[in-house]
């Protein structure tokens, strides 16, 4: 009848149930990820590209090549995050493999729409300099926030879970607060 224990006291008989919302440290494990994985991606694309038309064409024909791959492939890495957590698995790759997973607030899988607007504020966080130097300490606000919500996530109105959590997230009214 336990849902789950600490030992031998469930959740359920101490009142409580464990929060399902991720912090923000295994967050960041997971971009680590993700960036490793995009990474190595893109400059594989680079390299093997880089190698084929420069033994075909030439050196400099190898490096042109290379660089326009770097590019494609830097503007098409701009649709992984959005299309990712839109998608069936919920989350990026990083995130899929820490058990996390992108919900609204009913539990369910993000509309396309709200992926995007998630990802346009994140990477104005993140990638845009002199924005960057005041924006990265937002994301510190995943620590603080009673549902561990970065800006990105209160624009998208998207909460990160446990990807084992099923139904609404469980949020705090604030009435009377």
């Amino acid at each position: 009848m336990e849902a789950s224990s600490l030992g031998n006291i469930s959740y359920e008989a101490m009142g409580t149930q464990p929060s399902p919302f991720k912090g923000f440290w295994i967050r960041v494990f997971a971009f680590i990820i993700d960036s490793i994985v995009l990474g190595v991606a893109v400059w594989g694309c680079a390299i093997v590209f880089g190698i084929f038309f420069g033994s075909l064409f030439g050196e400099d024909a190898g490096f042109g090549a290379a660089i326009i791959v770097i590019f494609v492939a830097s503007i098409a890495t701009l649709f992984y995050k959005p299309l990712m957590e839109a998608s069936e698995y919920q989350g990026t790759f990083g995130k899929y493999f820490l058990s996390m997973k992108v919900v609204d607030k009913n539990g369910r899988r993000i509309t396309t729409a709200k992926s995007f607007i998630r990802t346009i504020v994140f990477m104005f966080q993140v990638y845009i300099p002199m924005i960057n130097w005041f924006s990265w300490l937002l994301l510190l606000m995943i620590s603080f926030t009673e549902e561990n919500q970065g800006l990105h996530d209160m624009a998208a109105e998207t909460y990160v879970v446990s990807k084992y959590w099923q139904g609404p997230v469980p949020l705090q009214d604030n009435f009377g607060a």
